[in-house]
């Protein structure tokens, strides 16, 4: 029998590992179906993070578009409009101890959505440990784990932006016009109406994707032996 050379064993080995890591990995789409199908399995778990974004990004786009909406009544306001607005109190564009206050408002919010989503995705985590070390065992890839997890973040954080953007203008527009009457829809600002929006479905997304980084990275680093042994 004849013996294979050191350097035609390495290239046999080295070209069958191409071979299985081409077998390993997964469309796309294919990834994008595996989530959604995650996501749908694990209803509850997921209604609960959309839901943290949701009342996160309701209360960012609410303050935001008050504020903005208030700012330009006192800037263009009728004579009639300022003066109602004085005999409320709201007589200044900058009151800077409202702005701080505000911007601490708007950082709690966000800081605990943040928590909230971090702990709901480590909770899946170790929720899902036989069901990522069966992955693993049949071949998937750590790049694999972690784009699932981040898929899945993407999906909840989408509908939860927008859902929560929605809630949040139309609070904000609806208490503009008790406030302010017919006349604040001639006092819009559209353009900075729509820079916050794009500001608004940023902060909503990234802060999902950001908070399911550690939790995806915990789940691609796991030994497949390790999680098929996890009892939970």
């Amino acid at each position: 029998m004849k013996k294979q050379s050191p350097q035609g064993a390495s290239a046999s080995s080295a070209a069958g590992r191409r071979r299985v890591q081409r077998q390993r990995q997964l469309s796309f789409q294919k990834a994008v179906q595996i989530a959604w199908r995650n996501i749908r399995q694990r209803l509850g778990r997921s209604l609960l993070v959309t839901i943290g974004i949701i009342l996160a990004l309701a209360f960012l786009t609410y303050i935001l578009y008050s504020d903005t909406i208030t700012r330009a009544a006192l800037r263009g306001g009728s004579p009639a409009l300022l003066d109602s607005l004085a005999r409320r109190g709201m007589t200044t564009v900058n009151d800077a101890d409202a702005r701080i206050q505000t911007r601490w408002m708007l950082g709690l919010a966000l800081l605990v959505s943040f928590v909230g989503i971090l702990n709901s995705m480590l909770l899946s985590v170790t929720e899902r440990f036989k069901e990522i070390g069966t992955m693993k065992c049949l071949g998937a890839l750590d790049s694999l784990i972690v784009e699932l997890f981040l898929l899945e973040s993407t999906f909840q954080g989408l509908v939860g932006t927008v859902a929560g953007i929605l809630i949040g203008v139309a609070l904000a527009l609806s208490e503009g016009a008790r406030v302010y009457g017919a006349e604040m829809w001639e006092l819009l600002p559209v353009g900075a109406l729509f820079r916050l929006l794009g500001i608004c479905v940023l902060v909503g997304v990234g802060l999902t994707v950001v908070a399911a980084l550690y939790p995806a990275w915990r789940a691609a680093k796991m030994e497949p032996v390790e999680a098929m042994r996890s009892e939970v």
